[in-house]
Formats: C-alpha cells, structure tokens, sequence
C-alpha cells in the first residue's frame, strides 16, 4: 500500500533527507511520517500531535500501514515532546503559522538547535519573510527553498541548518533567496501572483485617502518595485 501526497506535502518530504530519523511537529494524519518510512527510507519518525484527538487520528493512520514499530506518535507541545535520546537529524514543521514556527523554535534550548537535529524543514502558511528573519538571526542558513502549487494556492517550503546566512539584499528574505536565485518552476507566476496583490493593497490605500496611510503606501509601491526588478532579471543569470 503507496501513501500519495498532496504537492504541498510531497514537496515538503523531499527536503527531508533520505533516511534521516524525523521528528514532524504537527503531524496532523501522520501522513508525512507515513510516507517517510516507506518511499524515503526514514528509519524512525517521530510524529508529534498537541491535542489527544489528532493524535488519535494519527495512530490510525499508523496502525493502517502497519507501522507502529516505526513511527511513534507522540502528545506533547511542540519540539519540547522530543528528547535528546530520540537521535532527531531533522524537524519538520509544516503547515503552521510562521509566527507559530518561530514560537515553536524559540520555546526550545538554542544549544539543541545548533547541537541537535542537523536540517529544520519549514513549511510556514503565512508570515514566511518573518520566519526567514528569525533563521537569518539565530544562526541558521537556508540551504533549500521551493514552491507548491494547490488549485490557486502557493505555498513556500524551506531548509534551513545551522551556519550564516549572507543577506546582500534583505528583501530577499520576503521572496526567498534560494527560491530566487535557483529560479524555482513556479517562480513566475508565483511573482505575477505576488505583485498582483501589491497592486490590490496599493490601490485600496489610494482610494482610502487617509494621511496616515502615506508610510504604507510607499512601503507597498516599493515592494511592487522590487518584484518588478526580480520578474524582469528572471532567467538573465543563467
């Protein structure tokens, strides 16, 4: 029996290196750990669950592929349900806040962070220029970034290990410097998509002609440019 992913999912578990014990904070249906240790070669995932339901659930789903021995469902709050003796070599968050990750991620000893799991694969719903800010300074670099496309949706996945992270121009932060630079598939359209709501924000701050809009305003057209600058230079690097 195959477990299939969804895209966003899928592109999270192939940042996970290949047989890496796995801790996946939030494991929702334990699909990923599923997953994991049958097409990735995992040979232990720990899957941590915050609420005794999910957890529920994602024992089912363990118990469904027979995979018990392998898999060790957890209740806990976040990365402190792991313990030093579990040999963690990579911590997955996805489909969490990037205000949340970074909640998740400061709530723990810094010295495990650096010491401990050797890649953190992140897959924020939002807020992901905060959580790239957050990496750049506690000491991580990002070392692989790419996109997920469901239906209209985009979203953005990252690894990040311990190191220093050059930061030439910060606005890359907001787009993802791994992303840009390696010129991601759904880069493009990604962009298209990410000016197009700048240019809704812009207008809406226009028409609402309050004086104190004037800093976002300018904020947003400045962000608008930048974009601009990055979808025109698009494939002039290679």
């Amino acid at each position: 029996m195959k477990m299939k992913l969804k895209p966003r999912i899928l592109a999270v578990a192939e940042m996970v290196p290949p047989g890496s014990v796995v801790a996946d904070i939030g494991t929702d249906h334990a699909y990923l750990p599923v997953f994991l240790v049958l097409e990735q070669g995992c040979p232990r995932v720990v899957a941590v669950e915050k609420s005794q339901q999910n957890a529920a659930i994602a024992r089912e789903t363990v118990a469904r592929f027979q995979l018990e021995d392998r898999v060790q469902v957890r209740l806990g709050d976040g990365l402190q349900a792991l313990r030093e003796s579990d040999g963690i070599e990579t911590v997955v968050l996805a489909g969490l806040g990037g205000k949340t990750i970074c909640q998740l991620l400061g709530a723990v000893d810094p010295d495990y962070l650096r010491q401990g799991p050797r890649r953190l694969v992140l897959q924020p719903m939002g807020e992901s220029a905060m959580l790239r800010r957050w990496l750049v300074a506690h000491g991580f670099r990002l070392v692989g970034e790419r996109l997920a496309r469901e239906r209209k949706r985009y979203y953005e996945i990252m690894a990040a290990e311990p190191g220093r992270q050059k930061v030439d121009d910060p606005f890359m932060l907001e787009l993802g410097p791994v992303l840009v630079q390696e010129e991601d598939p759904l880069l493009v359209p990604w962009l298209e998509k990410k000016l197009a709501h700048y240019e809704q924000i812009i207008q809406g701050l226009k028409r609402s002609g309050h004086g104190d809009n004037t800093a976002r305003l300018r904020y947003y057209q400045w962000c608008r440019q930048q974009v601009k600058g990055v979808l025109e230079n698009v494939g002039c690097r290679k």
